[in-house]
């Protein structure tokens, strides 16, 4: 049973977001189920209040403490919404009874967009599934959760632990430097409108393709796919002084034996020079090369160890939060926002108890990043590749769409954008 008073440190990968999140970098994330039913908006919304006090991680609402942002309890009603046009938009949370995510729905779209302060891609899908089958329970179905849905499930406080901290080593650590990366120009969007590419792919087909032609995985083709794509159509990039660099979250549960469902992923990384010629299969080997390299517990601990080093850095932890919000915007600047050129995350597979698979038909999983953002989610033996972008130039896209195709897969492609938004918006 939930406490009535306690309160959290951020993790210390969420302590940075309060600081630089804003309107055209919201931090905010998307995952969505699309069921065999339109949504009731009403069942949703109990369903919403039923669940939250099972994920006391998530019940919280952001406080300003003298020297850190905090988390406390937040026992507020929760009300949901229908989905706008705008996907991943910075909301505030003093207009959200306090809460730190939204819950839309549209037709029968269920929709989860966490800001990511409180949590990662695989701590959010445990609460959507969560959600959906609450829902499901409230419509009078008779659902068995086959140990899947967390939110059947006895709490642990494991849940709650930031495992940064907890796995932390002073005589472990990696020295972060970085050069900077190539950043994209071109005409944005008004009004903070991101373009949303989704890309369905028969998962069977894909990984045939990856394992037999390339011997790579699912998560190295794209990422070299996307960074050649960008190396065919951006015309500032050859010459370039500064290397296109990608990053990719790796999960770090498994490899840390962990359940939390806080923040607790790190970004590996591969860099392509923008002064030399390159091939689709050179861009792939330095990939698998990159992957190969970082990839080992050793190296993710030390990084562990240098952020966690640097939150416990005494100097740091006497500044007043006024002051570390400005460190951590100078930082961001400095280890974030200018060492990226693009990011992609894969989810993975959404394992869901078989009661529930016949009622869930499709699932996205967007992040809205600066240039360009990918993600890959896989469900019921389909992939979907979903490219978001504030650019009004798709070129990168149609052209990863048409390489796809050439390799002799089958695509579906859908999109947000109609014709003449480039116009409005």
């Amino acid at each position: 049973m939930r406490k009535e008073k306690y309160w959290f440190k951020l993790d210390n990968a969420g302590k940075i977001f309060p600081a630089v999140s804003k309107d055209n970098r919201s931090n905010v994330f998307r995952l969505s189920f699309y069921l065999d039913e339109t949504i009731d908006s009403t069942i949703l919304e109990q369903a919403v209040n039923k669940t939250i006090p099972r994920f006391e991680a998530f019940a919280v609402q952001l406080k300003n403490g003298f020297f850190w942002n905090y988390f406390s309890e937040n026992h507020r009603y929760f009300k949901v919404e229908e989905e706008p046009d705008q996907l991943c938009k910075y909301f505030r949370s003093i207009k959200n009874s306090g809460y730190l995510f939204k819950v839309y729905y549209l037709k029968n779209k269920v929709t989860l967009e966490m800001f990511h302060a409180i949590t990662d891609g695989a701590g959010a899908l445990h609460f959507l599934k969560s959600i959906v089958f609450q829902y499901f329970k409230l419509r009078g179905f008779q659902l068995q959760h086959d140990n899947l849905i967390l939110g059947e499930l006895p709490a642990s406080k494991k849940e709650s632990e930031d495992n940064f901290v907890s796995n932390y080593d002073k005589n472990n650590k990696i020295r972060l430097k970085e050069e900077k990366a190539y950043h994209f120009s071109g005409e944005t969007f008004k009004h903070n409108w991101v373009f949303f590419y989704k890309i369905r792919l028969d998962s069977k087909q894909l990984i045939a393709l990856v394992k037999e032609k390339y011997q790579a995985t699912i998560t190295q083709y794209i990422t070299a796919l996307l960074a050649f794509s960008i190396y065919q159509e951006t015309v500032d990039f050859r010459g370039h002084k500064k290397p296109l660099k990608a990053f990719i979250p790796v999960n770090l549960r498994p490899y840390f034996d962990s359940v939390t469902l806080r923040n607790f992923s790190l970004y590996i990384k591969t860099s392509f020079s923008s002064e030399r010629e390159w091939t689709f299969e050179e861009m792939l080997e330095i990939t698998k090369e990159s992957f190969k390299e970082q990839l080992i517990k050793e190296q993710l601990h030390g990084r562990i160890n240098a952020l966690v080093g640097f939150e416990k850095n005494w100097l740091i932890r006497m500044l007043p939060l006024v002051l570390k919000t400005i460190a951590f915007k100078i930082g961001y600047n400095l280890l974030g926002s200018s060492i990226n050129s693009i990011s992609l995350s894969n989810l993975g597979i959404v394992s869901l108890p078989e009661d529930l698979q016949a009622k869930v038909l499709d699932a996205d999983f967007v992040n809205a990043g600066y240039g360009v953002a990918a993600t890959l989610i896989s469900l019921k033996g389909q992939t979907n590749l979903i490219l978001t972008s504030p650019l009004k130039d798709i070129s990168i896209m149609n052209f990863l769409t048409q390489t796809l195709i050439k390799e002799g897969l089958k695509v579906v492609v859908d999109t947000n954008y109609k014709e003449g938004y480039d116009e409005i918006l």
